[in-house]
């Protein structure tokens, strides 16, 4: 039995590297950004093809298309031919955006094939600099009067992730919503709101404080800021917001085991560790099916919380 087991590791390996030796690029690979130039997912995709020149000849062209939250991007690459040039930088802001719109998943989830989840953002509580709030007096004072945080859209990832918090926490908050994560951070300065969930990058350059990071193994550049674990919600440690890369269903697999290839050499890169680290970005590379398993368990738990929140219809499916 273990000299069978073997040899089929041995035959799933050589396929595995048949398949991305069989491809080579014949033209531009480009990689579509819905978010804006500056961007979180914009930043990251430009390291890469920085990064990815120094392990391929191929050309890697970055190209922004906004609009609708990603919609507007997630049409084009739909509309395109599913050959391997066109890959879909999308995070799981995306999803919550189909999902917040009660847009068609089997177009707008199903008409994509999911391969690299590249990393993980972990949210934060955040709060003013020179305020007195710890998590315990935060919850104490929204069990007593109304409490506005401040974030992105209504219905958005962040929101999502706040009200997950909550939930946890045991209380309940107003979302005061901004347009966009640096209004949101202006929003808890100028005391329009209590604090806000966002990212612990949030902080940077900014009069601000981290309450709590949500992230199971601390970040060596807040060393000082405790995470879920040793608040008792240790729970609430495995939320974050992960970033990757999608092509359209019928891309050939060649084209996938190759990229695939691509993205675990980048993000094994000694480089691309310390610029993320130094964002306080934790990153992997997370493919086919432990990829698929994340976003299909996302998916469920933001669309329940999406619907005890009434941002969305109750006959709303995913299935």
């Amino acid at each position: 039995k273990l000299s069978l087991i073997l040899a089929m590791i041995m035959l799933f390996t050589l396929l595995a590297t048949s398949a991305s030796a069989d491809w080579t690029p014949e033209k531009p690979i480009t990689i579509m950004n819905y978010v804006k130039a500056g961007g979180g997912m914009d930043i990251a995709t430009r390291k890469f093809q920085e990064l990815a020149a120094k392990y391929t000849d191929a050309t890697i062209i970055v190209d922004n298309k906004t609009g609708a939250g990603g919609l507007t991007c997630a049409d084009y690459i739909l509309s395109q031919p599913a050959d391997g040039y066109l890959v879909f930088a999308t995070t799981i802001s995306y999803v919550d955006t189909v999902l917040a719109n009660e847009e068609d998943v089997d177009n707008y989830i199903w008409g994509f094939e999911w391969i690299d989840d590249i990393m993980a953002d972990p949210y934060a509580v955040i709060v003013k600099k020179d305020s007195d709030w710890t998590l315990e007096s935060l919850i104490a004072n929204a069990n007593e009067e109304e409490q506005i945080w401040a974030g992105p859209a209504a219905g958005g990832s962040k929101h999502i992730a706040a009200i997950q918090f909550c939930n946890a926490l045991g209380i309940n908050i107003t979302w005061l919503a901004k347009d966009g994560g640096p209004d949101a951070m202006l929003a808890v300065m100028g005391d329009q709101a209590v604090a806000s969930c966002g990212n612990p990058g949030d902080v940077e350059g900014r009069e601000l404080r981290h309450l709590v990071i949500a992230t199971k193994d601390k970040l060596a550049k807040y060393p000082d800021v405790p995470n879920f674990a040793e608040l008792g919600y240790p729970e609430l440690d495995e939320l974050s917001m992960w970033r990757g890369y999608a092509v359209k269903a019928g891309t050939p697999e060649e084209f996938i085991v190759w990229w695939q290839d691509l993205c675990q050499k980048v993000t094994e890169d000694p480089e691309w560790i310390e610029f993320f680290a130094d964002k306080s970005i934790v990153v992997h590379n997370k493919t086919s099916e432990d990829f698929l398993n994340e976003l299909k368990s996302d998916m469920a738990s933001h669309l329940e919380v999406l619907k005890s929140a009434d941002l969305v219809s109750a006959d709303y499916t995913i299935e």
